[in-house]
């Protein structure tokens, strides 16, 4: 039994986009059976514009405004009919999206955050949603498409570090939760070129296969039986351009990434490379950072000699066979 989700938190914008991501928090709670919360954060215009001499009356309507948009949402999403669901679940803040967001989830102890994946886009800070995902400490699921939930396919890019293990166990529970089956899960493993090419030992061919190996013993190792990736694949090249393609090829609905990773300059991190995913992917995804709890019922933990591969160093021995998924 993999560990539930008990809490949901769905920012939402108001606008016709956040429906779609209000509907798939929606479809989340109906599946898992947890409590969810809607919220939108407004800025404080309002509040400057009163202080520059504007009534308070002409204040408290736009409040009221919103009140009124934020309840109709929840109603035409279905939020509103979902078991238990009581309108205390609906909230109102003042103050920065991602910021208030991202507090409001470590408050009630929220196990994942819902939001539009490029809501709010800003050209310097970018989207609200690269912003939750960078400051949050439970998994955030950006959306895109909501056509695209519950996922078929699916994408597991990991490093080999610990961090990228949780974002596997995290990603694969959760499908378990909704009921999505792992046949068309895919777990990859991006060997970066100056990894490859630094070799005197081995060829490129054979550091593949090894890394295929690593990359097969790691998910046996970690992910139960029953949830475990039917897929493996190895690419060589650089990370965010090989996940992308990865994508692309698979048309991939949803991807799960760590946001942190192995550092040093050969084993480039994972969470280097999430932002630039989030921002051109036409997926939905998942991000699970290293503050998220791990599945409380995880049969193993992860192999330090696996999770903690350090691929500076390949041992002059003669290759052994591939091993197979």
């Amino acid at each position: 039994m993999t560990k539930s989700l008990k809490k949901i938190v769905l920012g939402t914008s108001l606008n016709d986009h956040s429906d779609a991501v209000v509907r798939t928090g929606v479809a989340l709670a109906r599946a898992t059976g947890a409590s969810p919360w809607l919220v939108h954060v407004y800025p404080p215009l309002l509040v400057t514009y009163g202080a520059a001499g504007l009534d308070t009356p002409w204040i408290e309507e736009q409040v009221r405004s919103l009140e009124q948009q934020i309840d109709a949402q929840a109603g035409r999403t279905g939020l509103s009919a979902l078991p238990g669901f009581s309108p205390d679940q609906v909230r109102l803040m003042l103050g920065s999206p991602h910021r208030e967001i991202v507090d409001f989830a470590r408050r009630v102890d929220a196990d994942l955050i819902v939001v539009g994946a490029a809501e709010g886009r800003h050209k310097v800070l970018g989207s609200t949603a690269d912003r939750v995902i960078r400051k949050a400490s439970c998994p955030v699921l950006a959306i895109r498409s909501e056509a695209a939930f519950p996922p078929t396919r699916v994408e597991i890019p990991v490093d080999l570090s610990v961090v990228s293990v949780n974002a596997l166990q995290r990603g694969v529970a959760l499908l378990a939760q909704i009921g999505v089956p792992c046949t068309e899960t895919e777990v990859l493993f991006v060997l970066n070129p100056f990894e490859v090419g630094g070799s005197i030992h081995f060829d490129p061919e054979q550091i593949q296969r090894f890394a295929g190996e690593e990359l097969h013993r790691l998910v046996v190792s970690n992910v139960p039986a029953g949830l475990r990736p039917q897929s493996i694949r190895v690419r060589i090249g650089y990370p965010r351009e090989e996940i992308l393609a990865a994508l692309a090829e698979r048309q991939v609905d949803l991807a799960v990434l760590g946001t942190h990773g192995r550092g040093g300059f050969e084993r480039l991190m994972i969470g280097s490379v999430a932002a630039g995913v989030l921002g051109s992917a036409s997926c939905n995804l998942l991000v699970v950072p290293p503050a998220a709890n791990r599945p409380q019922d995880a049969t193993t933990e992860p192999a330090e000699d696996l999770a903690g591969a350090d691929w500076t160093y390949i041992p002059n021995e003669i290759p052994s066979a591939a091993v197979r998924s």
